[in-house]
């Protein structure tokens, strides 16, 4: 893939690092190299694919002139190097497919704001005939009033005005009292930081979150606000990750004990949860331990 595009600029937010992966791929690198290691591999997941060059890739590595002739032998062998550049095809792929999220992201986000637009506009001529309807029943009302106070010297009472629900959202949106969660929201880096750290796969859980948010209308102060729920939305479907894995664990250890086989094993545990097997994780490990 070639170096990042500026709509892909997005992507470079956060980097995914799949820890089995990579430490089964590494094994023989020193603690030096795995060092120099992740910020080449940082680098072409910021800028696309590394230059041939020894004194650039130094320079990435923080590695003498020495050091880097040292160990680029052992490092060259982690990419594929040809016509000039180092490739890494597991990268490539990766960038390929944060990309397709965000532009899937984006074209939803202008789809739901297009079919927003349109249910505001189409509101907004709602409102417009109900305002013209009432206008006609209040001037109706007045000479009526009118009347009966001639004739009766008595004057009629004036019809009390109502604001609906819908009104305070949409002079909400008008006024900027609070916007709704943005359909292309990313990590910011602070956020992507702590999704390193927590059993959750980003990209889920953030599309799980707005479409949650987008299905109960809701409308924060600004993106920074977005961004704090986002951190407490990651925080929260961690701690239920953990939960339930351990709940998963101690059931299946429970039904080996008793002499059960791996199907009702597993079973078990998904009765404890009160889900389908499908979704238990780390009840495998515990069955095959």
């Amino acid at each position: 893939m070639a170096t990042l595009h500026a709509a892909d600029k997005k992507t470079s937010v956060w980097m995914p690092l799949y820890i089995a992966d990579y430490l089964a791929d590494t094994t023989r690198l020193t603690t030096e190299q795995h060092g120099a290691y992740l910020l080449l591999i940082m680098d072409y997941w910021r800028n696309g694919a590394l230059p041939d060059d020894d004194v650039a890739l130094s320079n990435i590595t923080r590695l003498s002139d020495a050091a880097w002739k040292k160990h680029r032998p052992s490092l060259a062998r982690m990419f594929q190097v040809e016509d000039g550049e180092w490739r890494h095809k597991r990268i490539d792929t990766e960038l390929e497919r944060a990309s397709a999220n965000v532009k899937q992201r984006s074209e939803a986000g202008k789809a739901s704001a297009e079919k927003r637009k349109k249910a505001r506009e189409a509101k907004r001529k709602d409102q417009q005939d109900d305002n013209e309807n009432s206008t006609s029943v209040a001037t109706d009302v007045g000479t009526d009033a009118q009347r009966d106070t001639q004739q009766n010297g008595k004057p009629s009472p004036s019809p009390t005005p109502t604001t609906s629900l819908r009104s305070v959202v949409e002079r909400a949106h008008a006024t900027g009292e609070g916007v709704p969660v943005p359909a292309d929201l990313l990590p910011d880096r602070s956020t992507a930081a702590s999704v390193q750290t927590l059993n959750v796969d980003p990209d889920i859980e953030l599309g799980k979150f707005i479409a949650y948010h987008e299905a109960h209308g809701t409308l924060l102060a600004d993106d920074k606000a977005w961004q704090a729920k986002l951190r407490k939305w990651l925080l929260d479907a961690h701690q239920f990750n953990a939960d339930r894995n351990r709940v998963t664990d101690a059931k299946v250890q429970a039904a080996q004990h008793n002499g059960q086989t791996r199907q009702d094993a597993i079973t078990a545990a998904a009765d404890a949860l009160g889900v389908g097997s499908q979704y238990l994780q780390g009840a495998t490990h515990a069955i095959e331990n």
